[in-house]
């Protein structure tokens, strides 16, 4: 089973920054191809690991840290599960 969180953008300008203040906050990220049963709206979309979804979601309430949606991915035995947490 393999579990990550993945932020979608307005530009890829967001996503840029975006990467550097998750860096500076300390997560690691992978910035990765939007996938396309997510969203069309920007090209560039940042992995995460499950575990940082909280301190991710914490960022966003504080006003540090703008995306447009955070969706929690979830492959087993090669079937993804995807499902909109913020």
């Amino acid at each position: 089973m393999n579990e990550f969180g993945i932020l979608t953008f307005q530009s890829t300008h967001h996503a840029m920054r975006a990467e550097r203040i998750l860096t500076e906050e300390g997560i690691i990220t992978k910035t990765i191809p939007t996938p396309r049963d997510i969203t069309l709206s920007c090209g560039l979309a940042i992995r995460i690991a499950i575990d940082d979804l909280e301190k991710v979601m914490e960022l966003k309430r504080s006003g540090k840290l703008e995306y447009k949606e955070l969706h929690h991915l979830q492959t087993v035995d090669g079937k993804r599960a995807l499902r909109k947490l913020d």
